[in-house]
């Protein structure tokens, strides 16, 4: 069968729209928007006509936007950034169990800096501990960070309530939005957030280029240091094509996100449907209401996700594992939510995106269901062969 990418939160197509809106600044208008002389002016203005691109999907002040090469560096930024500049008695800084890597890693950079962090954990349907993170607030927070929907499971989290909570205590609340923005709406003003981190890649624009928003009058000390750039939060020659895709693809995400969230419902649904028809013992890990339209995390009981991916090629998608120096370890996201490590290695990410179609749905649930079959028939059978040896024995 045709291959069928259902891979959609790793990283997505650019949109040949985004790609003619680059393409002239490869070659002809190659300028550096830092270059005083009239091509780097004209080059300049395309950066700042893509940053006010990307500001109105979040509904943010152009101005209140660092250009990065990518959520990592936005949320290295804003994590660092804010601890650097940190003064008085706010020593502790809160995220959830299950944020990204980016996050919490430069969380644990800072716990070796002498920064007291706390990790908040999140219930079996992943939704954050909001008693806990209530517990753990005080005048001594400095920072909140909770991710607005998680890359595995789809699970949005209140961002609203948690801006709320820690505002009252004068915290700064980040959010690692990089799942969200392009396949939800997301505004800054309804969300109260102090900053917020995106990337080009993840809503069909290039990779290496995205966005830190910093609400005007928060202060952070540069992690890049060089000519000064971005007012000074970002030294580096701005990357004009990256940053015009970026600009490009922001645009049309704002005018398609309705159309493509009901879109990504619908498939997501009959993926879900299409596979409990054909297979029991089916988990949809992290179920709820409060979840991205375009993400599924399954659990096929019995049957190890790799294994499954190895028996059905064709069809792109993640497994519930991630690598660490090439030694494979469950998901700690997944381990977060209550489930066992046996149970962790048996779960598989679908996303699906603006160009999958509903016959590719249905290819994707027969292979998969075949590769399910296939790898639980070899596992009764070593478990039967085991048995027989035991007894033997």
């Amino acid at each position: 069968m045709p291959n069928v990418y259902l891979d959609y939160n790793a990283t997505t197509p650019v949109e040949p729209a985004v790609m003619e809106a680059m393409l002239p600044w490869f070659t002809d208008q190659f300028w550096n928007a830092a270059s005083a002389h009239g091509a780097g002016v004209t080059a300049r203005g395309a950066i700042e006509t893509a940053r006010s691109q990307v500001a109105e999907l979040i509904n943010a002040g152009p101005r209140e936007l660092v250009l990065t090469s990518g959520s990592t560096e936005a949320n290295n930024l804003a994590i660092k950034g804010v601890a650097g500049r940190a003064r008085g008695q706010r020593d502790t800084v809160l995220v959830a169990a299950t944020e990204h890597k980016a996050v919490l890693d430069s969380a644990d950079w800072l716990a070796v800096q002498g920064i007291r962090v706390e990790k908040i954990p999140v219930g079996c349907d992943g939704a954050l501990d909001v008693a806990h993170l209530t517990s753990l607030l005080s005048d001594r927070v400095l920072l909140v960070s909770i991710m607005l929907a998680n890359n595995e499971t789809g699970i949005i989290q209140p961002l609203k309530l948690v801006s709320e909570l820690a505002h009252r205590f004068g915290a700064l609340v980040h959010t690692d939005a990089t799942q969200a923005v392009g396949k939800i709406n997301v505004d800054v003003q309804d969300l109260n957030v102090d900053m917020l981190s995106l990337s080009a890649h993840k809503f069909y624009g290039p990779k290496g280029v995205g966005a830190l928003f910093v609400r005007r009058g928060i202060d952070l000390e540069a992690q890049l240091h060089g000519g000064g750039h971005e007012s000074g939060h970002r030294s580096g020659t701005l990357n004009v094509p990256g940053v015009v895709g970026m600009g490009a693809a922001a645009q049309l995400a704002g005018e398609s996100i309705d159309r493509d969230a009901a879109s990504a419902h619908a498939l997501t649904t009959k993926l879900i449907e299409g596979l409990r028809g054909r297979l029991d013992r089916v988990e949809w890990i992290g179920q709820g209401p409060a979840c991205l339209p375009n993400t599924v995390s399954l659990r096929f009981v019995g049957a190890d996700a790799e294994a499954v991916m190895a028996n059905a090629p064709s069809v792109f998608v993640s497994s519930g594992s991630a690598c660490s120096s090439r030694i494979p370890e469950p998901s700690y996201v997944l381990i977060a939510m209550g489930l066992s490590q046996d149970e962790a290695y048996e779960c598989l990410r679908f996303s699906v995106g603006r160009h999958t179609t509903g016959d590719e749905i249905a290819a994707a649930v027969v292979s998969i269901a075949e590769a399910v079959d296939r790898v639980r028939g070899l596992a009764s059978t070593e478990h039967y062969a085991d048995q027989t040896e035991g007894a033997i024995r």
